[in-house]
């Protein structure tokens, strides 16, 4: 990133909405990155670059690990799942699965009340989490906790301490 507030997925945090010359400036700054990968082509730069332009629904999200000091906090995008934007912003979860609720290796856990807030756990989450390590009554799978502006702003996600793997 390196600028500060420009290489964020919205710009201005404490703002609705970033100014048209913000969204240009980190739409450049992140075709540029992604230009910079060859695996991922031109035509991918362009299409990041557009979506980039598009008015953001900024949430605000606070990740901390399990047993440790410090919060890292970052801007999330309405509709991206806790895994996404962790990923996003190289925040340690592994999503072995590549967020397909066949793994519980994005096992993290909420505060109650947010916990509360969201809808239940489907069956192929719930048997996933069986899988995972230290499962608290808080624990949802990453992957399957799509974000949004009115509920989520704000949300403190915690990273448990240890993570199986039931893909390897």
């Amino acid at each position: 990133n390196g600028l500060p507030g420009l290489g964020s997925s919205c710009l201005g945090h404490g703002a609705p909405r970033a100014t048209f010359r913000d969204r240009v400036c980190e739409a450049m700054l992140r075709a540029a990155r992604l230009l910079a990968r060859p695996a991922l082509g031109r035509l991918h730069a362009v299409q990041s670059m557009q979506s980039m332009l598009r008015p953001r629904h900024c949430i605000t999200v606070h990740f901390m690990k399990q047993g440790e000091d410090g919060t890292t906090t970052v801007a999330a995008k309405s509709g991206q799942t806790i895994l996404e934007v962790a990923h996003e912003h190289d925040i340690d979860i592994e999503g072995a699965c590549g967020g397909e609720c066949a793994c519980s290796t994005c096992h993290v856990l909420l505060e109650p009340e947010a916990y509360s807030k969201l809808p239940e756990p489907d069956d192929d989450e719930a048997d996933m989490l069986d899988l995972a390590m230290n499962v608290t009554d808080t624990s949802r799978l990453g992957c399957q906790v799509k974000l949004e502006k009115a509920r989520d702003d704000g949300l403190r996600v915690t990273i448990p301490a240890g993570v199986v793997n039931v893909l390897s």
